[in-house]
């Protein structure tokens, strides 16, 4: 019987194709499968940027967007010898496999971390924000009226919605995409080419689609969608500034979840927000609290991490000193 994974970011080949957003990254996944329970993990090894000894260490970070270890089936009076299993099988696999640290970037909204909390020290990231499709009528329960107002003034204006399940028009959302990154300085991590954007077409055409706003023919704002079991993700957002006084991106959110309650999702992810504009924005749509983005990090071996960070004094510097782990930073 097939594993069913409770979002898109834990799917194997989700892993495989973000592999290359860590520089010599290799995807690698961990399972404990027996009468205890599933625990699933997938995560990327990289290669520690400076060696000791002329011996190289690894450090692991899950791949992008917001995964970690998830337990997939088990009984609840299981669950504390199965974390148990986990903990000192992983630490034995790190251990074997001269990996010094881990990031996990766990999901705010399935709160899988409340699971493996004894394991980690985490780090607050801020919140994000998810609107609540369970509600009998989002539009008047979710959206606020300054929203609904948005939305009524761009269909008064002849915006018109377009999906794109195929990738046909990604030129489109790539030029609209660029605006946005430049406009918002965006940094190169979180950059995606027209080239991925095609290729993941081809590997999740039947997970993610374009939802444009159009006005008078030209394409004035667009969001790349990804969906999977009860979650939509508004995972890209692209805006031409000349068109914004038409509120596209405001219909865009609404057809979104037009489109999520039609096809039984639960819940429809903003994501977080970086200034107090974008915060301002996409709160508008919600009355659902904000969700915790908390970050795992764990220190596996503290004699090489010790290492490790005093080799980067030597070599260039620690010039993030609030980094983690602190040999990158």
């Amino acid at each position: 019987m097939a594993t069913v994974m409770p979002d898109i970011y834990f799917l194997p080949e989700w892993g495989k194709f973000f592999e290359t957003k860590e520089q010599d990254g290799k995807v690698h996944f961990f399972e404990i499968n027996n009468e205890l329970g599933h625990i699933f993990y997938q995560f990327i090894v990289r290669p520690t940027p400076v060696q000791i000894e002329e011996e190289t260490y690894y450090d692991i970070i899950t791949p992008y967007g917001f995964s970690g270890p998830i337990i997939l089936s088990g009984d609840l009076e299981n669950k504390p010898q199965l974390i148990n299993l986990f903990e000192k099988e992983f630490g034995d696999y790190c251990d074997e496999h001269r990996i010094v640290t881990e990031y996990v970037r766990f999901s705010p909204w399935l709160k899988n971390r409340l699971d493996f909390e004894s394991l980690y020290e985490f780090r607050d990231n801020g919140h994000v924000l998810y609107i609540d499709l369970r509600e009998e009528d989002f539009f008047m329960q979710q959206f606020a009226s300054v929203t609904r107002g948005q939305v009524r003034k761009a269909l008064k204006k002849d915006v018109e919605i377009e999906f794109d399940f195929t990738g046909e028009h990604v030129e489109e959302f790539h030029r609209l995409y660029m605006l946005t990154v430049k406009k918002n300085q965006i940094e190169p991590y979180y950059l995606f080419s027209i080239e991925s954007l095609r290729s993941s077409f081809e590997k999740f055409g039947g997970s993610q689609f374009l939802l444009f706003a159009k006005h008078q023919g030209q394409y004035i704002s667009a969001t790349f969608v990804l969906h999977h079991g009860e979650y939509a993700h508004y995972h890209l957002t692209a805006n031409d500034p000349e068109y914004s006084s038409l509120s596209g991106n405001s219909l865009i959110v609404y057809e979104l979840c037009r489109w999520a309650v039609e096809h039984d999702k639960k819940e429809v992810h903003l994501g977080g927000a970086p200034n107090e504009n974008l915060y301002r924005f996409k709160r508008n749509f919600t009355k659902a609290e904000p969700l915790e983005l908390l970050m795992g990090k764990k220190i596996h071996n503290q004699q090489a991490y010790d290492q490790l960070v005093e080799a980067k004094r030597q070599n260039g510097g620690i010039e993030l000193p609030g980094y983690f782990p602190l040999y990158r930073g």
